[in-house]
């Protein structure tokens, strides 16, 4: 991870290096052709690089007035000779704007895909000094997807890192983050920018090889407006994180509230352990499972008025803690209780919540941040919070339609994980409509953020 952010920092996008003026020269002769040339002008790239002008009329069903006044429009690319009959399409004018040219399509998705394509306009030989890549590598474009694309947090981090002495980046890129549709109109980059003309345009192509933003066209009238949009696939991804969970509205001042004590768990096993150390308890053994029952369980079952499958679940964590220990058929204190009493209750939680949650549950620990979703919410039904919550790790996949993040090893809880939670002092429990529910502590809202 360390070498990542090392990555980041040190890798420089040089546009000198490359023929920009050429690069925008076409960019900007692109824009001037209306909706209907560019179209003709994609339908054009699928011919043979050798045709003739009446193999042309018909394949784009145009007038001879037609497709001399789209000759006409895109003379300035200079991409056809003529030869008498033969008309010749210029590969190396192809290759260099049909990268350009699909951002014109209706189904151009401005996303990784295109990445892959724009780096295929710059020599080889210069791509890995540009993002710190091994000369020897395989695949430039696979090593670049495992440094920067492969998750939403590797991608952000590189998009928060990406500088310039030239060019204001990290503004943009916060602007962009912020808008709700990850989409600026290219006078508003204009405006953040400072930049104009030329120079504008130059800026949006660093971002491009800096896999910030990519510079898309939409059909306004006969002409076209200009946006920067964040990648696809990212955008996707943090618009999906973004939106509310379906949960019922769950009116707040009618919830019961099972023990209504902060960090009830840690504050009842304390409880116990004072109990204990005072009335030794007599226990035995049972198949895996122990039976408290006697006169002293009764008389706490009395004291602390709480159920009895409770206090047994208490007797049980506070065995399995090494708080309470079994000698000679009794429960009583364990040499670590008392230095364990001393604590506060927040630092009694905080112990429970180590041992009882992380320690003994190391593949769920990434499903507590799902719980940040219900920070907000205050009361929420246990029912939805199983259905709807759940934490995975989000990889970058290629699939029928191109990239995509996608969940994998997603974790999803269950009751029992929600009953630990509570015991580590990170839930309450509570009951809305004689249905459970659940609120996070001021504990469990510290982790879950």
């Amino acid at each position: 991870m360390h070498f990542d952010v090392q990555f980041q920092k040190k890798h420089k996008v040089d546009l000198s290096e490359i023929p920009v003026e050429q690069d925008l020269y076409y960019r900007a002769r692109l824009v001037e052709l209306d909706s209907q040339a560019s179209t003709h002008l994609l339908e054009l790239f699928y011919l043979s690089s050798k045709t003739t002008v009446q193999k042309l009329k018909n394949a784009l069903d145009l007038t001879d007035d037609e497709l001399q006044n789209f000759f006409e429009k895109i003379a300035p690319l200079e991409i056809l000779s003529f030869d008498k009959e033969a008309v010749l399409i210029d590969k190396d004018v192809k290759k260099k704007i049909e990268c350009h040219l699909e951002k014109f399509s209706n189904e151009f998705i401005p996303g990784i895909e295109y990445f892959q394509t724009l780096l295929r306009q710059v020599p080889i030989s210069i791509l890995p000094t540009w993002y710190l890549l091994p000369r020897t590598c395989d695949s430039i474009f696979l090593s670049l997807k495992e440094r920067i694309f492969q998750t939403p947090s590797q991608y952000l981090r590189h998009l928060q890192e990406v500088e310039s002495e030239e060019y204001p980046v990290q503004i943009l890129v916060q602007t962009l983050l912020a808008s709700p549709r990850h989409s600026l109109s290219l006078q508003t980059v204009e405006e953040l920018s400072g930049l104009k003309g030329r120079e504008l345009q130059k800026f949006c192509l660093f971002l491009e090889f800096n896999f910030i933003a990519i510079l898309t066209y939409k059909s306004s009238g006969e002409g076209w407006s200009s946006y920067l949009e964040l990648p696809a696939e990212l955008s996707a991804y943090l618009k999906k994180q973004s939106h509310p969970l379906p949960f019922t509205s769950v009116i707040q001042n009618t919830v019961i509230p099972e023990r209504g004590i902060p960090l009830a768990f840690a504050f009842d096993l304390s409880q116990v352990i004072r109990f204990v150390k005072m009335h030794p308890m007599r226990v035995t053994k049972e198949g895996a499972r122990h039976n408290f029952s006697s006169p002293v369980f009764s008389k706490l079952v009395e004291t602390l008025s709480l159920s009895v499958a409770y206090l047994e679940t208490i007797l049980s964590r506070g065995l399995d803690l090494q708080l309470l220990e079994i000698d000679q058929g009794f429960v009583t204190l364990h040499p670590q209780a008392e230095p364990w009493l001393l604590y506060s209750i927040e630092k009694q939680a905080l112990t429970l919540y180590k041992a009882l949650w992380i320690q003994k549950n190391p593949n769920l620990k990434q499903a507590e941040k799902g719980l940040g979703s219900i920070i907000t919410n205050g009361w929420v039904l246990a029912d939805e919070v199983i259905k709807n919550i759940s934490y995975g790790k989000p990889h970058l996949v290629r699939g029928r339609d191109g990239f995509d993040y996608e969940i994998q090893d997603e974790v999803r809880l269950n009751y029992e994980n929600l009953e630990t939670l509570f015991e580590s002092g990170l839930i309450e429990w509570g009951t809305y409509d004689k249905k459970r529910c659940l609120r996070l502590t001021d504990l469990g809202k510290q982790i879950a953020r």
